[in-house]
């Protein structure tokens, strides 16, 4: 389940000069007023909806992992699994290479996102990732341009950015992530030369400067990212429950006026 009910206290900021409504409670952004402004919820048939119009969301199936919107669950919750057959899986949700959220505009990623099963293994076997990045690959480490948390089978709390040219790989955040609780997660691109992550609304990784001031008009352009992988033999396995997505940020002063 995604979490008890909360009493709610809906508070306003300023973040880039976007106005922001949040629940002082969770920390979760209820609405940002931002010419770019994406939610999914995973409710309805499929839950793999935009507006209600345009199925925007794809998975990559390798192996005997498995990717569902999970049935009659509160709130709706998209579902990412390893199974404990020895072979590589890849489950992953994301946009099928389709990249057009340009982070080089202020943009703010964010999801509430838990583990039913934490992955195990050794460290290198069951890895989660969650966040932005380009194009696609079975080895996260080959993704050329990302910004996103990272978890393997120690239950630390990793963040890691890369533009093709600096790339910094497992920042501790000195948090352990429990199997069962879910966290609000947020990844501020509004400054690329120290890009923020915030876990419940506190940064973390802070002592570590998350450069991506190396992306261009091309490389700026990422879509959201959901993985589960091992790529190794390995008996490993881990469960992954995507609660909702929101991405916000402004419009690109490259798009034409009609």
């Amino acid at each position: 389940m995604p979490g008890a009910a909360k009493v709610t206290s809906i508070k306003c900021r300023w973040d880039s000069g976007i106005q922001i409504f949040y629940d002082s409670a969770t920390n979760e952004t209820v609405r940002a007023m931002a010419p770019v402004w994406f939610k999914e919820d995973f409710l309805g048939e499929g839950g793999l909806e935009l507006g209600n119009t345009v199925d925007r969301w794809e998975n990559v199936d390798a192996g005997n992992a498995t990717e569902a919107l999970l049935a009659d669950t509160e709130t709706g919750v998209y579902q990412l699994a390893l199974t404990n057959t020895g072979e590589n899986q890849d489950a992953v949700l994301y946009w099928a290479d389709q990249t057009p959220i340009d982070v080089l505009n202020d943009v703010q990623f964010e999801c509430r996102v838990g583990f039913s099963v934490l992955p195990t293994g050794a460290v290198s076997d069951a890895v989660a990732v969650w966040g932005m990045c380009g194009d696609h690959n079975l080895d996260k480490d080959t993704i050329v341009e990302s910004a996103w948390f990272r978890l393997q089978a120690t239950g630390d709390l990793l963040i890691e950015t890369d533009d093709g040219a600096t790339n910094t790989d497992d920042t501790d955040c000195s948090e352990l992530l429990v199997a069962g609780e879910y966290h609000i997660y947020r990844i501020d691109f509004s400054d690329l030369s120290d890009v923020k992550f915030y876990l419940d609304g506190e940064r973390v990784g802070s002592g570590t400067t998350h450069d991506l001031s190396g992306l261009s008009v091309a490389s700026g352009l990422m879509q959201p990212y959901f993985s589960l992988d091992k790529t190794t033999a390995s008996t490993a396995v881990g469960t992954m429950e995507i609660d909702y997505v929101t991405i916000w940020g402004a419009r690109s002063s490259r798009v034409a006026n009609s």
